[in-house]
């Protein structure tokens, strides 16, 4: 019976914790105990749970009682391990202002830990002003795990803290995973120069102390010989991610690494590969030093042109819409690409013998499936857009020439028949383009301007045509009923019948967005960004230009 009234009390306890129904306990005998078969009390379920109130008001209760905060469950931790699991940074204060030993307590996973872990960054700051003197005691492993855990987690204020106080941090190596290999491999975690649009709000932002964690732990290696692997490791992990940021530090680091190589290809032949077009673009910064590097051949791959020819990575075409759009982004590579080697790559061979392949043989081959998926596409949206155009097309021409509209009010009739000329002539001309689109050879070539100028086009006066033909609808509306009483309430039924066609143009519209910034937004020139912050520093080792580069390579 007393086991029976034990299990019912705890019970009790852990769904109020769990609830933060303070008010069905407060009245209990022994409101903090152990009340799980893991030894968790209830500040612990009351704190994993995020009930801020309920754990103030036990730890008043406790308080006054003299219980003490240390309580662990079974693996060891406190209940301010749960509660730096949650990120409530106030349920953390008011424990350790009660007792400021317990984010110090290393019985099980501390509090900083788990906070860092979850990337809590809030939390993860306040733990560790209060423990920075114990965490610098701790010994190297246990300081290297907390710090990768926080470059992992985005936890970049603590990880800079920790790298001020033992720089050799950045150094530390376990399984070839360094924290320039973490930050060079997350393109995401950095504010991008080739992004202009995206400021930093603050000083202390997460990007900013992105930046300035990469820029610490790389200035770490200088001078590191015996190390110089790992930078190079950084370059290419970077590379190959597209992490612009972090390849320009490390150009400027050392202008020597935009000669390096892996496994034969320089980190423009990956940027082809990867389709990263800003570290692409990077060659037209270095002028002729550029010509040198990607002037090679990679055995059984061919030169940097073959790599245009491959497909695409799937990520890199998925962000596109549709296999026309993807096609056309292909195609524009693989121009691009062209533009800058030199005339012998065009006609080398990717391998000896029979089966090698020209990098245009080896495009058309690797293209044909996204080729003919274009071309369904095209022909899919071809067909249901003209079925629109057609049908407003015979709504419109009817409208023009019929008669019975009230001409008493000539500013209303104008609009009227402007906006229905315009829906005629916009919906024929749409009609006129997706005709051309049904009737294209479909060529490589074509999907490169002319298909996506055609779709362009025939979206464009498609949603023309639609918000001329509303228009028109209303104008007419209001001249045959514009005297009527019951008018607003005729307009808010048909303001929920014209939902449909609105939708319809808003739908297109993106589609129309998305043609227009890939035809021509996607291979617009860019600012300089590779000597953009050493033009105004003195001359030094790594601040050489690339014609003193080139000259270097010739030597």
């Amino acid at each position: 019976m007393a086991r029976n009234n034990v299990d019912y009390e705890c019970g009790k306890l852990y769904q109020a914790a769990l609830n933060g129904d303070w008010e069905s306990v407060k009245d209990m005998l022994n409101i903090q105990r152990k009340i799980t078969s893991k030894d968790e009390t209830t500040l612990h379920i009351a704190a994993a749970a995020n009930q801020e109130e309920f754990v103030k008001k036990l730890l008043k209760w406790m308080t006054l009682r003299n219980y003490s905060l240390k309580a662990v469950n079974i693996i060891g931790n406190t209940a301010l391990t749960y509660a730096a699991a949650t990120g409530n940074v106030n349920i953390a204060t008011a424990m350790v202002e009660i007792n400021s030993d317990l984010p110090n307590l290393n019985s099980g996973k501390t509090p900083l830990y788990m906070a860092a872990f979850l990337g809590h960054t809030k939390m993860a700051d306040y733990l560790y002003s209060k423990t920075s003197g114990v965490v610098c005691r701790w010994d190297v492993d246990q300081q290297a795990d907390l710090f990768m855990t926080c470059v992992k987690s985005g936890v970049y204020g603590v990880a800079l803290e920790m790298l001020k106080a033992k720089p050799n941090l950045a150094k530390h190596n376990k399984d070839g995973e360094t924290a320039l290999y973490v930050l060079a491999s997350n393109p995401s975690a950095f504010f991008s120069e080739t992004r202009p649009w995206l400021k930093l709000k603050k000083e202390n932002s997460k990007q900013s102390q992105a930046n300035k964690l990469f820029e610490n732990c790389l200035h770490a290696y200088r001078g590191d010989v015996e190390n110089s692997l790992v930078i190079e490791n950084a370059l290419f992990d970077a590379a190959e991610e597209g992490n612009i940021e972090c390849l320009i530090k490390l150009i400027h680091f050392d202008f020597g690494l935009l000669w390096k190589t892996k496994g034969k290809k320089s980190i423009f032949h990956v940027a082809v590969e990867k389709r990263h077009e800003s570290i692409f673009y990077l060659l037209k910064e270095i002028g002729s030093v550029g010509d040198l590097i990607i002037n090679s051949k990679i055995e059984n791959i061919g030169n940097i042109l073959h790599l245009a020819a491959e497909l695409a990575p799937k990520e890199k075409l998925n962000a596109l819409s549709g296999a026309a759009l993807q096609m056309q982004q292909e195609i524009f590579w693989f121009k691009e690409v062209e533009k800058i080697v030199p005339p012998e790559f065009k006609e080398m061979k990717n391998r000896d013998g029979d089966d090698g392949e020209k990098p245009y043989v080896l495009f058309a081959r690797t293209h044909e499936e996204l080729r003919t998926k274009g071309e369904k596409w095209m022909i899919n949206t071809a067909n249901y857009s003209m079925l629109v155009s057609t049908i407003i097309g015979s709504i419109m021409f009817p409208g023009l020439i019929a008669e019975g509209l009230d001409n008493n009010s000539p500013n209303l009739y104008l609009v009227f028949s402007v906006a229905s000329v315009i829906a005629l002539f916009s919906s024929s001309t749409s009609l006129v383009m997706f005709l051309s689109i049904l009737t294209s050879r479909y060529s490589y070539n074509d999907f490169l301007l002319w298909l996506p100028l055609r779709l362009l086009i025939g979206v464009a006066t498609l949603c023309i045509s639609i918000a001329a033909m509303m228009v028109a609808f209303f104008t007419s509306f209001m001249l045959k009923n514009f005297n009527r009483k019951e008018l607003p309430v005729i307009f808010a039924v048909i303001g929920l019948f014209a939902c449909a066609p609105i939708l319809y143009v808003l739908l297109k519209w993106y589609l129309f967005a998305d043609i227009a910034r890939s035809t021509f937004f996607q291979w617009k020139p860019r600012q300089r960004i590779l000597y953009k912050k050493v033009s105004h520093e003195p001359a030094s080792p790594a601040n050489r230009t690339s014609q003193q580069l080139a000259n270097q390579a010739t030597v």
